[in-house]
Order: C-alpha cells, then structure tokens, then sequence
C-alpha cells in the first residue's frame, strides 16, 4: 500500500477536506446515480410496500432512541417499541394498537426451559401492560419507561444509519429560529443556511420499521434474555445487537465459548480475587439459556452483532458465537480508504469476522500499525521520530454521519442552554445529526443493507444462515489486512 504523508503546508492544520456525509451509500454501491441521488433498490422496495408487501421489521436492541427526530418519522415503529430499562418485564413508550396484541397472541414459546418460563412470565404481563398503557385511568398507575434523550445518543445514531428517511423542503422550516440568551448577553440567532433544503439525510432502508427495544446498562442476564424473547414475540425479520452481554463466563475476558476460558489461569484466578463477583445459581441458569437462545434464534432471524473496538482478537459476546452453522454475523468496520478501521477487532482461523462494513477510523501508534492523523490540530511532527511518519499508513478522517438526539443531551450537543423553535421550525439543525463510529455504525450500516436486501426480495425472509451467506456475498475466507470481503450491495 502506497504511504500517503501531508504536504508540511497541511500537517497539524486541522484543515480538512470536505467530504459527504452520506459517502457510505456510494461506498455499498447502492446509489445509482450521483446526479438525482437515487438507487433502484429503494424504488423496488418501496413498489413493494404499496403494492401491500410487509415492511421489513428490524429489532435494535439498545439504548432507546429519542422521539420527534423529522428523519425517524415512520422509521420508528413507537406501536412495538419496549423498554426494560425500567420495568424487570418491560414497559412501552407509545400506547400500542391492534399490532402488538395480534403478534402476542401468535407468539410461541421458544428456548430451553428457563427461557419458556420468562416468556409465559412476560407476555402475561405485556397484555395487561398493553391495556395499561392505553387507558388513561390505569396509566398514571404504571412504571414509565427510562427513555430520556439522555440515554438515547447511541440507539438514535444506530437506528438513522439502518431506516432514516429524508424530509422534504415543504415539510421542514428552518428558519426563524430563536434562543434563550446567555446572562449578559444579547439575543442569539441560530443561523440556518439549509433553509428550503429540507433535511436530505437518508438510511439505508428508508422502507424498513425499526424497533427499539431498550435495555439498561446493568450486567443482567434476565433482561437480555426477556429482548431477545420479546424480539421473537414481534416476529422480527432481523436483531441489531451493536453492543455486547457481559456473561462472566463467555465475556471478551474469557475469550471462549465454555465457561472458565482461555486466558492465563493467573491472571483470572487474581482478577477474581481483586475483584470478587458473586453469581446466583438463578443468574448462571440465565446466562445458560441466553447463551442457548441466541444461536437458536438467529437460524430464522439473523443477528447482527458489532465485533468490538479492541483492535485485537477478542470478540465481543455474543458475536463471539458466530460460526457457519448459524445467522449469527460478526461485523468490522472499514474505512473509506477501504482498510480495517484502526480500532477494528480482527478474526481468528477459528473464529473470523463474516464481513466488514464502512465506518470511520482511529489513530493506532503500537507494533502492529502506525497510523496518525498528521492533519490533525492536535500532531506535532516534533514528538515522532522521522521512521515513525514514514511507516505511518493512511489515515481516513471521514467519519459516518447519523441522526442524533436533538440538544444538549446528544453526540453533537447544542452550545445553548435551551431551544426555542417558533411555530413550525426546526431548533438548532446542527445538533440533529452527529459523526458516529466504531463497529457499532458498520453493525448498523449492514443491519441496514440487509433489511434493503429483505425488503427488495433478493434476501428471503426466516432463514438465518441463508441470509448471512447472501450478505456476505463471498466463499473466499475473511482477510483482516485487506478488510475483505467487504460489504456490497452487487454481491448479495
């Protein structure tokens, strides 16, 4: 690979080249035309949702995603979204309608014995919690979901990437848009230089629903195993799992499928006495059937899990369980320069990454790559060795661009204190979209390809390893160096 260094007029300037923000669609090869910026993929899914076809169902386990985002409008599918950040069992968002108690009643048990007990367990209760939410006499009485804006930055970024849809000029006003001053100071004006623009972001399957189903951050083994049953219980067409289950057993610490691990018996036996954990017999039996379930689930519905950002071999669970025999797909990130994000877990001949999608880049400086920003305000020439920059592989500064939540509370918070939108505008676009990175934007990139690829028809629906072979699109093996194969949308 040519070694590409910045001219000394641009090192340490922080003077970027512009880029656009939607470069990942043309990376995919899904645009079909750079003038009208169109794809016959998205007319032919689109043809066949109002010809009465199924929208595609995508359910994205995370943290939840914030309400009112103009380019999630219709993406969200509010009538099925869950929470089991704040109730054990799950609470809604939106008061449901005749959908969710339908699917409910068609739902099945699944899994082993531990799992068919939680699902007997939570759709008792989802049925009364599905009229409590809908009657407002019961729902002052009922636990509310924990889906404030300030949870909500990394789901809302996965879920723009997946199924976001553009606003058209007429529908959105950015103009007239005033805010709260500053102590001491005068009256501010947000600038809007997108006005009769509209908001011309686009996901990749702006035909898709997408389900949030939101979980906390505790190490619970009965909440995940409730999303992934309540997953089943919406008929998902996909799982979106951009995040990891930290099974004491099976976690990236342990580095293996059975309990115990691989990783050096001293080191373990010292961390578990530094610090103890204690695990209920309750708790293991959960973690048990979790770990039963997800390879179960995932021969219908494939799951798409994010590799981990360790830049190193240890997969992120339940990734980790990905194999040939089932739909479980383990993502990496590309750059736009087409090489392994710097942070990008690589596979092993055991366990290899499926494939690899775009997303941004990081600086590494170790034994393995050098890799600096040397546009960056932030480099100094004078602190590496001359050996060091020219051995300095290239280095991507464009970043994938996704909605994020609105204010202060998100990625690419407003500067001001408090928004005020007059009749009919927007507040603050800027703060709406955020750069987002990692393995979790090239998850939610192929998460997005694939839905595409459902709702086209040219990815059946209910077949797991199909659809993971489909997608992948090559019998050659993964190339970590080369970050191959990469996703595409002609190899599907």
């Amino acid at each position: 690979m040519a070694r590409i260094t910045p001219p000394e007029s641009t090192r340490g300037s922080g003077r970027y080249d512009g880029y656009h923000a939607l470069w990942h669609l043309f990376t995919l090869g899904l645009i079909d035309s750079v003038a009208t910026f169109d794809s016959d993929a998205w007319g032919e899914a689109e043809d066949r949702v109002t010809a009465g076809g199924r929208r595609t169902r995508v359910a994205l386990i995370d943290v939840s995603v914030t309400p009112g985002h103009p380019n999630l409008d219709g993406a969200i599918a509010w009538d099925l979204a869950v929470d089991f950040f704040s109730s054990r069992l799950g609470t809604f968002p939106e008061p449901n309608g005749s959908r969710f108690k339908d699917l409910l009643a068609a739902a099945k048990p699944i899994g082993d014995a531990r799992a068919k007990a939680l699902f007997t367990e939570l759709t008792a209760h989802l049925a009364k919690e599905d009229v409590a939410a809908r009657d407002a006499a019961v729902t002052a009485q009922r636990v509310f979901p924990a889906t404030s804006a300030a949870f909500s930055g990394h789901g809302t970024a996965m879920a723009g990437l997946i199924g976001a849809r553009p606003v058209p000029p007429e529908m959105v006003q950015l103009v007239g848009t005033t805010v709260t001053p500053l102590p001491n100071d005068e009256d501010l004006q947000v600038d809007s230089p997108l006005a009769g623009h509209g908001l011309p972001y686009i996901g990749i399957d702006p035909t898709c629903e997408i389900v949030p189903i939101s979980t906390s951050f505790d190490p619970d083994p009965e909440q995940f195993l409730a999303a992934m049953l309540y997953a089943h219980i919406i008929d998902a067409d996909l799982i979106v799992l951009a995040r990891d289950f930290p099974d004491p057993w099976r976690s990236p610490l342990t580095g293996a499928l059975g309990k115990g691990g691989t990783v050096d018996p001293a080191e373990l036996a010292l961390l578990r006495e530094t610090h103890p954990v204690t695990v209920s017999p309750e708790e293991e039996t959960l973690w048990d059937s979790l770990h039963d379930l997800v390879p179960a689930m995932s021969m219908t519905r494939p799951i798409l899990c994010a590799s981990g950002n360790g830049g190193d071999t240890t997969m992120l669970y339940p990734g980790l369980l990905a194999s040939d025999r089932n739909g479980i797909i383990l993502v990496g990130a590309h750059t736009s320069l087409g090489t392994r994000a710097g942070y990008s877990n690589i596979g092993t001949d055991a366990l290899p990454i499926t494939l690899y999608a775009p997303s941004g880049d990081s600086e590494r400086l170790d034994s393995e790559i050098v890799r600096l920003d040397q546009t960056s305000p932030d480099f100094h020439a004078n602190t590496h060795a001359p050996g060091t920059l020219e051995e300095s592989e290239p280095f991507s500064a464009l970043d994938v661009i996704s909605t994020d939540v609105p204010g202060a509370a998100g990625y690419n918070g407003s500067p001001f204190p408090e928004i005020l939108p007059a009749e009919n505008t927007l507040p603050d676009y800027r703060s709406y979209y955020c750069r987002f990175s990692g393995t979790s934007a090239a998850t939610a990139i192929a998460s997005g390809v694939l839905a595409l690829a459902m709702s086209t028809g040219k990815v059946p629906r209910g077949d797991g390893v199909g659809a993971k072979k489909k997608l992948r699109g090559s019998a050659a093996p993964t190339n970590d160096a080369a970050a191959e194969p990469k996703l595409n949308w002609a190899r599907i």
